[in-house]
């Protein structure tokens, strides 16, 4: 391949988790006059199922991401709106190395009175690519080391550079 395509989304959290629930109820609103009976009338459900599901769709169809050429040696950061990306072409800088490796920290969130306090441990997978210059060019993360560490060994070949492996923990 060519191409190396990392999207930055996670469905089941954030506004694509937002996006689902908008699917879902749609579809729900949709197919609720088949079991359910009300005062609506039939064009009001569908507007309102459908209106839903496209929003909800939408949602869940947009997101970030980097796009890394590696025959033409250049990167895009873009946005991606119903699978139309958006970004320009810029020339890769010199690179150094891979690095694949672990993070573990405690994840808080703050308490607001609306949602609950959560805290948990939380490892992250990464795989960083260094410049010449030692600095962190790109960063992507995955929650599956054996994923992590595929695309990493992918990114190296195809950008032909070193591997550095850190020893992952599950």
């Amino acid at each position: 391949m060519k191409h190396f395509d990392f999207k930055e989304r996670n469905l089941i959290s954030g506004p694509h988790l937002l996006g689902l629930l908008l699917g879902v109820t749609g579809f729900f609103v949709l197919v609720s006059p088949a079991f359910l009976s009300s005062g609506s009338s039939i064009e009001k459900v569908l507007a309102v199922g459908m209106v839903s599901v496209i929003i909800g769709l939408l949602i869940i169809l947009t997101y970030n991401g980097t796009l890394i050429d590696f025959e033409e040696k250049r990167f895009k950061k873009y946005s991606s709106v119903a699978g139309f990306k958006f970004g320009d072409w810029k020339p890769l800088p010199l690179l150094s190395k891979i690095k694949s490796e672990s993070k573990t920290y405690i994840s808080r969130n703050t308490p607001n009175g609306i949602s609950p306090t959560l805290s948990g441990r939380v490892t992250e997978f990464n795989t960083t690519i260094y410049s010449i210059t030692s600095e962190p060019i790109f960063l992507f993360n995955y929650s599956n080391p054996k994923e992590s560490l595929k695309q990493a060994k992918r990114l190296a070949k195809g950008l032909e550079i070193d591997l550095d492996i850190q020893p992952l923990n599950d």
